[in-house]
């Protein structure tokens, strides 16, 4: 029984000894090198890609916009934007008309840079008057100067907004007051400024 052990110890170590292990580490570090180099490959692709973000954004108090921004790192330019007809039929016409333009265009965009659209509507015509209260757009866009495009889509619901846009309206209401309570004021003054110089001059002239 031991001599049976003592074979079989041989024998394993004799496998052991004969296998390549040097060759097998090798192609585990290749494999590693490969791995290391093709995410520093797509890290590069990634930051030097362009990156467009459209938001809904009040202009003007309450006008409703939406705004291209660059939030990458290269110049960007936008070929298409197209919008839902269920939304934008209920904009002026001249308004509809101008947005069907933007399905081919070239908006070139810088970084950190915007390019403001308007809906030349109140924010809250659309809440309370559009029966269709999402619009939903989908652009195109490539990094200036090449061909490769991005095709993202978006849907900003304006209905999601209103109590905001509550707050909002109060803050300028409130603004407004304090605005027209200080023109008032000024009036006033001048007033007081106006009727002084009048006794003074009719002091002098007694």
């Amino acid at each position: 029984m031991e001599e049976l052990l003592e074979r079989l110890v041989i024998a394993v170590e004799q496998q052991n000894s004969a296998f390549p292990w040097d060759s097998v580490i090798s192609i585990l570090a290749l494999i590693a090198s490969w791995v290391t180099i093709f995410f520093l490959l797509k890290e590069r692709s990634e930051k030097n890609r362009p990156y467009m973000q459209i938001s809904f954004e009040l202009v003007r108090s309450t006008l409703a916009c939406i705004v291209l921004r660059n939030v990458g790192t290269v110049p960007l330019e936008v070929k298409s934007l197209t919008f839902n007809e269920t939304f934008t039929k209920q904009l002026q016409t001249k308004t509809q008309e101008r947005l069907k333009k933007k399905e081919s265009t070239s908006i070139v965009i810088f970084p950190n840079q915007k390019w403001v659209i308007s809906f030349d509507t109140n924010v809250f015509n659309i809440i309370n008057d559009f029966e269709e209260k999402t619009v939903r757009i989908g652009y195109e866009y490539c990094k200036y100067g090449k061909n490769k495009s991005y095709i993202e889509k978006i849907a900003i619901d304006f209905s999601e907004y209103s109590g905001f846009l509550n707050y909002i309206s109060e803050v300028d209401e409130f603004k407004n007051s304090v605005d027209n309570l200080r023109k008032s004021m000024e009036n006033i003054d001048k007033g007081i400024k106006k009727l002084s110089v009048r006794i003074e001059d009719g002091e002098n002239y007694g």
